[in-house]
Protein backbone atom coordinates (compact mmCIF):
# COMPACT_ATOMS: atom_id res chain seq x y z
CA UNK A 1 0.00 0.00 0.00
CA UNK A 2 1.41 3.47 -1.27
CA UNK A 3 0.61 6.83 1.23
CA UNK A 4 1.61 10.00 0.13
CA UNK A 5 3.13 11.73 3.04
CA UNK A 6 4.63 15.17 3.63
CA UNK A 7 8.63 15.94 4.36
CA UNK A 8 9.77 13.82 7.60
CA UNK A 9 7.40 11.22 6.61
CA UNK A 10 4.18 13.27 8.31
CA UNK A 11 1.12 12.23 7.72
CA UNK A 12 -0.65 15.80 8.17
CA UNK A 13 0.08 19.66 7.65
CA UNK A 14 -0.94 22.60 9.94
CA UNK A 15 -0.82 26.32 8.84
CA UNK A 16 -1.84 30.11 9.95
CA UNK A 17 -2.68 32.59 7.42
CA UNK A 18 -3.55 35.90 8.80
CA UNK A 19 -4.00 39.37 6.66
CA UNK A 20 -3.22 42.79 7.15
CA UNK A 21 0.22 43.13 9.55
CA UNK A 22 -1.19 44.26 12.75
CA UNK A 23 0.06 45.65 16.21
CA UNK A 24 -1.37 42.03 17.52
CA UNK A 25 0.87 39.61 15.50
CA UNK A 26 3.44 40.39 17.85
CA UNK A 27 1.42 38.79 20.66
CA UNK A 28 0.49 36.33 17.62
CA UNK A 29 3.87 35.20 16.30
CA UNK A 30 5.37 34.75 19.80
CA UNK A 31 2.63 32.23 20.31
CA UNK A 32 3.50 30.47 16.92
CA UNK A 33 6.97 30.37 17.91
CA UNK A 34 6.07 29.34 21.44
CA UNK A 35 4.78 26.08 19.78
CA UNK A 36 6.85 26.02 16.96
CA UNK A 37 4.32 26.25 14.17
CA UNK A 38 4.72 28.19 11.13
CA UNK A 39 2.57 31.14 9.78
CA UNK A 40 1.64 32.89 6.70
CA UNK A 41 1.56 36.35 6.89
CA UNK A 42 -0.20 38.65 3.80
CA UNK A 43 0.89 42.37 3.98
CA UNK A 44 0.23 45.58 2.72
CA UNK A 45 3.43 47.68 1.76
CA UNK A 46 1.38 50.79 0.85
CA UNK A 47 -0.52 50.31 4.78
CA UNK A 48 3.27 50.69 6.84
CA UNK A 49 4.37 53.74 5.90
CA UNK A 50 2.46 55.73 8.32
CA UNK A 51 1.38 53.21 10.70
CA UNK A 52 -2.18 53.17 9.34
CA UNK A 53 -4.83 52.74 11.84
CA UNK A 54 -8.89 52.10 12.05
CA UNK A 55 -11.66 52.20 14.21
CA UNK A 56 -12.98 48.65 14.71
CA UNK A 57 -16.38 48.19 15.08
CA UNK A 58 -16.17 47.19 18.46
CA UNK A 59 -14.16 50.20 19.09
CA UNK A 60 -11.07 48.70 19.25
CA UNK A 61 -8.35 50.34 17.40
CA UNK A 62 -6.37 48.55 14.84
CA UNK A 63 -2.96 49.57 14.19
CA UNK A 64 -0.41 48.68 10.84
CA UNK A 65 3.05 47.65 11.86
CA UNK A 66 5.82 50.29 10.62
CA UNK A 67 8.37 48.72 7.97
CA UNK A 68 11.18 48.91 10.57
CA UNK A 69 8.82 46.57 13.07
CA UNK A 70 8.31 43.99 10.56
CA UNK A 71 11.08 42.33 9.05
CA UNK A 72 12.62 41.05 12.45
CA UNK A 73 9.05 39.68 13.72
CA UNK A 74 8.60 37.52 11.07
CA UNK A 75 11.67 36.08 10.73
CA UNK A 76 11.17 31.93 9.92
CA UNK A 77 7.40 32.46 8.77
CA UNK A 78 6.21 33.37 5.22
CA UNK A 79 4.96 37.02 4.01
CA UNK A 80 2.77 37.26 1.41
CA UNK A 81 1.40 39.76 -0.85
CA UNK A 82 -1.99 41.18 -0.08
CA UNK A 83 -2.37 44.06 -2.01
CA UNK A 84 -0.85 47.20 -2.07
CA UNK A 85 -3.43 49.41 -0.15
CA UNK A 86 -5.94 46.87 0.54
CA UNK A 87 -8.63 47.87 -2.01
CA UNK A 88 -11.89 46.76 -2.89
CA UNK A 89 -10.92 45.28 -6.00
CA UNK A 90 -14.43 44.93 -7.54
CA UNK A 91 -13.99 48.78 -8.35
CA UNK A 92 -10.49 48.29 -10.08
CA UNK A 93 -9.42 48.97 -13.71
CA UNK A 94 -7.20 46.08 -15.10
CA UNK A 95 -3.94 48.10 -14.55
CA UNK A 96 -4.63 49.32 -11.19
CA UNK A 97 -5.51 45.57 -10.16
CA UNK A 98 -1.70 45.20 -12.21
CA UNK A 99 -0.34 48.14 -9.91
CA UNK A 100 -1.50 47.05 -6.49
CA UNK A 101 -0.43 43.56 -6.82
CA UNK A 102 2.92 44.76 -8.78
CA UNK A 103 4.06 47.17 -6.20
CA UNK A 104 3.01 45.28 -3.22
CA UNK A 105 4.92 42.25 -4.66
CA UNK A 106 8.33 44.38 -5.17
CA UNK A 107 7.99 46.21 -2.13
CA UNK A 108 7.92 43.28 -0.06
CA UNK A 109 10.66 41.55 -1.98
CA UNK A 110 12.70 44.70 -1.58
CA UNK A 111 12.19 44.80 2.65
CA UNK A 112 12.07 41.91 3.09
CA UNK A 113 15.13 40.29 0.79
CA UNK A 114 13.00 37.31 -0.34
CA UNK A 115 10.67 36.34 -3.43
CA UNK A 116 6.94 36.78 -2.44
CA UNK A 117 5.23 33.85 -4.26
CA UNK A 118 1.37 33.94 -2.71
CA UNK A 119 -1.29 36.35 -2.92
CA UNK A 120 -4.16 36.57 -0.50
CA UNK A 121 -7.31 38.27 -1.39
CA UNK A 122 -8.13 41.42 0.08
CA UNK A 123 -11.95 41.57 1.30
CA UNK A 124 -13.79 38.49 -0.23
CA UNK A 125 -14.44 39.39 -4.03
CA UNK A 126 -12.52 37.70 -6.45
CA UNK A 127 -13.08 37.46 -10.27
CA UNK A 128 -11.39 35.67 -13.34
CA UNK A 129 -9.58 39.54 -13.97
CA UNK A 130 -7.85 39.31 -10.82
CA UNK A 131 -6.74 35.82 -11.42
CA UNK A 132 -5.55 36.40 -14.69
CA UNK A 133 -3.27 39.44 -12.96
CA UNK A 134 -2.32 37.21 -10.29
CA UNK A 135 -0.86 34.86 -12.53
CA UNK A 136 1.21 37.60 -14.33
CA UNK A 137 2.44 38.96 -11.41
CA UNK A 138 4.37 35.67 -11.16
CA UNK A 139 2.38 34.24 -7.65
CA UNK A 140 2.29 30.79 -7.23
CA UNK A 141 -1.22 31.04 -5.75
CA UNK A 142 -4.13 33.59 -4.66
CA UNK A 143 -5.73 32.61 -1.11
CA UNK A 144 -9.46 33.72 -1.58
CA UNK A 145 -11.73 34.82 1.38
CA UNK A 146 -14.07 31.26 1.55
CA UNK A 147 -13.67 28.34 4.43
CA UNK A 148 -13.03 24.44 2.86
CA UNK A 149 -14.36 23.17 5.76
CA UNK A 150 -12.24 20.07 4.09
CA UNK A 151 -8.99 18.23 5.24
CA UNK A 152 -8.37 17.43 1.59
CA UNK A 153 -5.57 20.04 0.22
CA UNK A 154 -7.32 22.46 -2.80
CA UNK A 155 -6.27 21.40 -6.21
CA UNK A 156 -6.66 24.84 -7.69
CA UNK A 157 -4.13 27.41 -6.50
CA UNK A 158 -5.16 30.33 -7.77
CA UNK A 159 -8.68 29.68 -5.53
CA UNK A 160 -7.28 28.45 -2.95
CA UNK A 161 -9.54 28.37 0.49
CA UNK A 162 -8.17 27.66 4.03
CA UNK A 163 -9.94 25.00 6.17
CA UNK A 164 -11.79 27.65 8.34
CA UNK A 165 -11.85 31.23 9.65
CA UNK A 166 -10.95 31.33 13.89
CA UNK A 167 -14.30 32.97 14.42
CA UNK A 168 -15.99 30.05 12.84
CA UNK A 169 -18.26 28.42 15.73
CA UNK A 170 -16.86 25.03 14.34
CA UNK A 171 -13.19 25.76 14.52
CA UNK A 172 -12.77 23.50 17.94
CA UNK A 173 -14.41 21.13 16.51
CA UNK A 174 -12.79 20.36 12.99
CA UNK A 175 -9.21 20.69 15.50
CA UNK A 176 -10.11 17.49 17.48
CA UNK A 177 -11.43 16.03 13.61
CA UNK A 178 -8.40 17.08 12.13
CA UNK A 179 -6.46 15.45 14.80
CA UNK A 180 -8.40 12.10 14.36
CA UNK A 181 -8.81 12.01 10.80
CA UNK A 182 -6.63 9.44 8.26
CA UNK A 183 -7.23 11.64 4.76
CA UNK A 184 -4.36 11.13 3.07
CA UNK A 185 -2.03 14.36 2.46
CA UNK A 186 -4.77 16.22 5.62
CA UNK A 187 -4.25 19.58 5.69
CA UNK A 188 -5.72 22.05 8.39
CA UNK A 189 -5.23 25.93 7.33
CA UNK A 190 -6.50 28.58 9.76
CA UNK A 191 -7.28 32.11 8.71
CA UNK A 192 -7.84 35.24 10.29
CA UNK A 193 -6.83 38.24 11.61
CA UNK A 194 -4.62 38.55 15.21
CA UNK A 195 -6.90 41.72 15.63
CA UNK A 196 -10.31 39.94 16.14
CA UNK A 197 -7.94 37.69 19.02
CA UNK A 198 -8.18 40.91 20.95
CA UNK A 199 -11.76 41.92 19.56
CA UNK A 200 -13.51 38.75 20.51
CA UNK A 201 -11.31 37.64 23.58
CA UNK A 202 -10.35 34.77 21.91
CA UNK A 203 -6.20 33.98 22.97
CA UNK A 204 -7.04 31.51 25.32
CA UNK A 205 -8.89 29.75 22.62
CA UNK A 206 -6.45 29.87 19.57
CA UNK A 207 -3.41 29.21 22.30
CA UNK A 208 -5.40 26.04 23.03
CA UNK A 209 -5.79 24.87 19.76
CA UNK A 210 -1.92 25.65 19.12
CA UNK A 211 -0.78 23.40 22.05
CA UNK A 212 -2.51 20.74 20.69
CA UNK A 213 -1.67 20.68 17.50
CA UNK A 214 2.00 20.55 18.57
CA UNK A 215 1.66 17.71 20.60
CA UNK A 216 0.49 15.91 17.55
CA UNK A 217 3.58 13.79 16.58
CA UNK A 218 2.30 13.38 12.76
CA UNK A 219 1.65 16.78 12.42
CA UNK A 220 4.05 19.05 10.39
CA UNK A 221 3.81 22.89 10.90
CA UNK A 222 4.24 24.56 7.01
CA UNK A 223 4.12 27.67 5.60
CA UNK A 224 1.31 27.84 2.69
CA UNK A 225 4.03 28.12 0.10
CA UNK A 226 5.78 25.22 1.73
CA UNK A 227 2.27 23.49 1.45
CA UNK A 228 1.70 24.60 -2.32
CA UNK A 229 5.07 23.35 -3.45
CA UNK A 230 4.89 20.16 -2.37
CA UNK A 231 1.33 19.52 -3.31
CA UNK A 232 2.95 20.56 -7.24
CA UNK A 233 5.66 18.25 -6.67
CA UNK A 234 3.83 15.45 -5.58
CA UNK A 235 1.38 15.79 -8.55
CA UNK A 236 4.20 15.37 -11.11
CA UNK A 237 5.55 11.79 -9.24
CA UNK A 238 4.81 8.80 -11.88
CA UNK A 239 3.35 6.07 -9.24
CA UNK A 240 2.58 2.54 -10.43
CA UNK A 241 2.21 -1.23 -8.46
CA UNK A 242 5.79 -1.75 -8.39
CA UNK A 243 7.77 1.91 -8.73
CA UNK A 244 7.68 5.81 -8.30
CA UNK A 245 9.44 8.28 -9.85
CA UNK A 246 9.90 11.58 -8.60
CA UNK A 247 9.69 13.78 -11.52
CA UNK A 248 10.32 17.10 -9.57
CA UNK A 249 13.57 19.05 -7.92
CA UNK A 250 12.17 18.44 -4.45
CA UNK A 251 12.37 15.72 -2.11
CA UNK A 252 9.23 13.57 -1.92
CA UNK A 253 8.01 11.19 0.93
CA UNK A 254 5.74 8.26 0.89
CA UNK A 255 5.25 5.44 3.05
CA UNK A 256 4.98 1.61 1.06
CA UNK A 257 3.46 -0.99 3.55
CA UNK A 258 3.72 1.23 6.37
CA UNK A 259 7.48 2.05 6.15
CA UNK A 260 8.04 5.99 5.32
CA UNK A 261 10.96 6.54 3.27
CA UNK A 262 12.52 9.69 1.45
CA UNK A 263 12.67 10.00 -2.65
CA UNK A 264 15.16 12.59 -3.28
CA UNK A 265 14.45 14.73 -6.42
CA UNK A 266 14.09 12.46 -10.26
CA UNK A 267 14.90 9.67 -7.84
CA UNK A 268 12.84 6.17 -8.70
CA UNK A 269 12.08 3.28 -5.94
CA UNK A 270 11.56 -0.09 -7.27
CA UNK A 271 9.48 -2.09 -4.53
CA UNK A 272 8.76 -5.63 -5.99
Amino acid sequence: MITKLYPNGKAKAFNVTYDDGVLQDIRFVALLNKYNLKGTFNLNSGLMENEFEWIHENGCVVKRLSKDKVVSLYQGHEIASHALTHPYMNDLSESEIMYELQADKANLEMLFGREIKGFAVPFDYYSELIESCVKRCDFEYARISEESHSFVPQNDYYKWKATVFHTDATLKELTQQFIKTNEELALFQIVGHSYDLDNQNMWDKIETIFKEIALQKDILPMTTIDIIEYLKAMNQTEITDSYIINNSNISLWFSVNRNAFELKPFEMLYFK
